[in-house]
């Protein structure tokens, strides 16, 4: 994406004094029409945006601003050739105009003329050497250029300028991890994604990083957040797909078809690892490097899911008492979509009390999680290793002791680890139901069966807990979905003829 000056489109607001001989009334009407056409780019308005900018150079032809940003919405909307000329008009009318010749080398790059590129950005960087943008965009052409140590160069230039440059943070991570420096990658990813945690990319890239540390459960956990956050994103899809496919299961857990796998030997596993490095850890593409504006809406929210997040807390609150808040910004059905946009990444969780459902932003377990993830705690036990199987396994003892306030505890921090193991869920489900908290199971179990809908172990959670505590019909209709799924189901078969009589 094109970038906007050191401050985004407001910063470029500095060269209206050299507009010309306009008298106060005319010169003030063509900033305010930039200013719009800038409020209406933040807004995601690009049509907007871009007719303030008409309107202003209609009325101010020789304005280098209006041209600049006219260009760079141009560039945004994949119109790199006519971008161009609106940045070289710029330049023409001030030809100290560092955005726009920084601009100039960003359309030449985006139309692969690399040479160009590196020569206008070697021209603002002349005029300017703190121009931070343009030592973004000139290590990111570097990069493309698999110069990658040239590239570091340049983001340590731009950070050395501006330390808190979240793109030029994000974009030397990507390099570490090119490097094989995945500790000092992981450190830069962790400060953007606590200034960006809605940031899918940065996500990604971060799984990246744990992939080259043979660290694949917490990979899994990042490519996962990227996923939910932003489903249109298909390099994360594809990279957690090919993490579910190619990773063993943990020793003795049941997979769908309630048989067992054989784990897999030490060499047979470290093929597989390597198989997976090869396949993700790839040169990087477009989208991993961030231009140097980093000034966009929160990360693949719309309108009404950013309100209503705004407005949701960690206590529950109705959708009424929700609108009742936002007041006039949202009608009820653009607060129901909000709601509905949110729980689909994951962001909100919500539970149903007798007839009304409330909301929360989301709690750690069973949805997204909301910490960036860091090395599991300790805790006492030295009989079960500090890791994610074997927290599970040692909840599964503590249920079938029927010690539910221990196994909640333990789970619970086997879901730190990774928020998105359905099996681990499926466990916490169960402890919930057994507690008593069954709308709060059965919300946790519609979650996995919404995005798996043929999940066995989840229809068995909620067969069995319904059968144990009386809720006949419902254990019914679950085991009959189970032999819907899988006719030869011997647990199934036993359970749907013990409900059916019961019902």
């Amino acid at each position: 994406m094109s970038g906007f000056g050191k401050q985004g489109l407001t910063g470029t607001l500095i060269f209206l004094g050299s507009v010309g001989a306009l008298g106060n009334i005319r010169k003030g009407s063509v900033t305010k029409l930039i200013s719009g056409g800038n409020e209406h780019y933040r807004k995601g308005r690009l049509g907007d945006a871009v007719r303030a900018y008409n309107q202003a150079i209609k009325m101010d032809p020789d304005n280098p601003v209006a041209w600049n940003n006219k260009g760079l919405i141009l560039a945004v909307a994949g119109n790199f050739n006519e971008a161009l000329k609106c940045h070289l008009k710029a330049f023409e009318l001030d030809p100290k105009h560092v955005d726009a010749i920084s601009n100039i080398g960003m359309a030449y790059t985006k139309l692969e003329n690399l040479k160009e590129a590196i020569e206008w950005y070697d021209k603002a960087l002349k005029i300017d050497p703190k121009h931070e943008t343009t030592w973004n965009n000139k290590g990111n052409l570097l990069s493309k250029l698999n110069r990658y140590e040239e590239a570091m160069e340049c983001y340590d230039k731009a950070l050395g300028i501006s330390p808190n440059y979240l793109a030029a943070m994000n974009n030397k991570s990507v390099e570490l991890i090119h490097l094989k420096r995945y500790d000092e990658a992981l450190a830069l990813l962790n400060k953007v994604l606590k200034g960006r945690p809605l940031f899918s990319e940065g996500w990604y890239v971060k799984g990246k990083a744990y992939i080259g540390m043979g660290k694949f459960d917490k990979a899994m956990v990042c490519l996962e957040r990227s996923n939910r956050l932003n489903p249109d994103f298909h390099q994360a899809k594809k990279a957690l797909d090919i993490l579910r496919k190619k990773l063993v299961e943990a020793p003795g857990k049941k997979v769908e078809s309630t048989e067992k796998k054989r784990p897999r030997t030490d060499r047979e596993q470290k093929k597989i690892e390597k198989s997976i490095e090869k396949e993700i850890l790839k040169p990087r593409s477009e989208i991993e490097i961030i231009g140097d504006e980093f000034e966009r809406p929160d990360e693949h929210l719309i309108k009404e899911e950013k309100i209503v997040l705004e407005y949701l807390a960690d206590d529950e609150k109705s959708k009424t008492a929700l609108k009742k808040e936002i007041g006039n910004k949202l009608s009820m059905p653009a607060v129901l979509r909000g709601l509905e946009g949110l729980e689909k990444k994951g962001l909100i969780t919500s539970s149903q009390v007798g007839r009304g459902t409330f909301y929360a932003k989301t709690e750690a377990l069973g949805s997204i999680e909301e910490e960036i993830i860091e090395e599991p705690e300790e805790f006492d036990g030295s009989s079960v290793s500090n890791d994610f199987h074997g927290l599970v396994t040692k909840g599964r003892h503590y249920i079938d002791r029927e010690s539910y306030k221990e196994a909640s505890s333990t789970l619970k921090k086997a879901l730190k680890i990774n928020p998105y193991d359905d099996m681990a869920i499926c466990l916490m489900a169960q402890v919930q139901y057994e507690m008593g908290d069954r709308d709060r199971a059965i919300n946790t179990i519609s979650k996995i069966l919404s995005q798996k809908p043929d999940f066995i172990p989840a229809w068995f959670t909620l067969a069995n807990s319904s059968l144990k505590h009386g809720q006949y019909k419902d254990a019914y209709e679950c085991y009959g979905k189970i032999l819907e799924l899988q006719p030869e189901n011997s647990e199934a078969k036993k359970g749907f003829e013990k409900a059916q009589k019961k019902s």
